[in-house]
């Protein structure tokens, strides 16, 4: 299967992905709400670095959905595979994510 026909999975497999992080965010900052502001001082840091790591996350899946829809609508098959590419590293991205969330829990 080329990158173009693929365009269309990559964009809703990656669209999908920028959800269940923007998800992970706002969780993220209702957790950080619920401290007293003496308290969100002490925290800020350690929520502050994940929020930018999620948010990094977030940015790469929707760069690889941006170019899953530009190599569909041109078609343009080397920007079809770097979507694919790129939605490889932001699955990637999202299991890191998860894997340093659960080693801060437990």
């Amino acid at each position: 299967m080329d990158g173009v026909a693929a365009s269309g999975e990559t964009v809703t497999a990656a669209t999908a992905l920028a959800g269940l992080i923007l998800v992970y965010l706002g969780s993220l900052a209702a957790s950080f709400g619920t401290f007293q502001p003496q308290e969100q001082k002490t925290v800020r840091p350690r929520y502050q670095k994940r929020a930018w790591v999620a948010f990094a996350g977030l940015a790469i899946a929707l760069l690889s959905a941006s170019l899953g829809v530009l190599g569909k609508w041109l078609p343009n098959e080397c920007m079809a595979n770097a979507a694919v590419i790129i939605l490889l590293v932001a699955f990637a991205w999202g299991i890191g994510i998860a894997l340093l969330t659960a080693q801060e829990v437990g």
